[in-house]
């Protein structure tokens, strides 16, 4: 498959007139991704489209027949009607290729709801009395500037406690590779947020948060891990405990 212009234009939400353009759109799609994040080096935001705010704003004060999980989906099941919340991995701008930003899709499908055999029901038959988008920044510490030297002394601390050759330890870690950074969130509005390197950050509307009776249902995915694991520990939370949960998020 070969990319045209029009579909780069939609990938990063914004128009690009850099003339690298050309050259990259006759990319294969699976280099594409890449070579977009190491020509343009800029932020990225993976924020809703107004058809994904619609669909939100929509949910307000809706009384869904049944809201489950998936574990990277969260639906809110009506009676013709379905809403999802896909957790979906991007390529994250970052100074390390591999790199990846967990972004939410908000999706409507006008047919019934067929849960698998894993879902879980969080609630069923309540109002949904107030939303809030959950939208945060992720960025990345930098790569040691001499891994190898890292890589050395592991080696040879493994040989020394093993008792072979330093080449037997290179045997068994031949084709592998070692990571030396880390992966950050924050409030986008934050003085941490401000000392980031602009290039490689990315704002992201990761979920929502909604207010059902007395509790909250945190449907956002949470430090940049992939779907909900943390509603598999506890579906709903109490404003005590929902403040605890966002500490590195704002709300819009």
């Amino acid at each position: 498959m070969r990319l045209t212009e029009p579909q780069i234009t939609v990938y990063l939400g914004k128009t690009i007139t850099d003339p690298q353009v050309k050259q990259i759109s006759k990319m294969p799609h699976s280099l594409y991704a890449v070579a977009c994040c190491a020509s343009f080096k800029k932020k990225l935001n993976y924020t809703f489209n107004e058809i994904e705010k619609d669909i939100i704003q929509r949910l307000k004060n809706s009384e869904p027949k049944r809201i489950w999980t998936e574990f990277i989906k969260v639906i809110f099941e009506f009676d013709e009607y379905y809403v999802e919340l896909e957790c979906v991995p991007e390529i994250a701008s970052s100074q390390n290729k591999a790199d990846e930003a967990m972004t939410l899709k908000v999706r409507e499908f006008k047919k019934s709801y067929l849960p698998y055999k894993n879902a879980k029901v969080i609630v069923e038959n309540k109002p949904i009395t107030d939303i809030k988008s959950v939208r945060t920044l992720l960025y990345f510490t930098d790569t040691i500037t001499e891994p190898e030297k890292v890589d050395s002394k592991w080696n040879r601390m493994l040989s020394k406690i093993a008792g072979i050759r330093k080449s037997e330890i290179e045997k068994l870690l031949d084709g592998t590779t070692s990571s030396y950074h880390d992966e950050i969130i924050c409030k986008p509005n934050s003085d941490e947020a401000k000392k980031v390197n602009g290039e490689f950050s990315n704002l992201i509307d990761v979920g929502i948060i909604l207010e059902i009776g007395k509790k909250y249902l945190p449907a956002f995915v949470q430090g940049n891990g992939y779907g909900f694991a943390h509603l598999e520990r506890k579906l709903l939370l109490t404003s005590e405990e929902l403040k605890e949960e966002l500490t590195e998020y704002e709300l819009k």
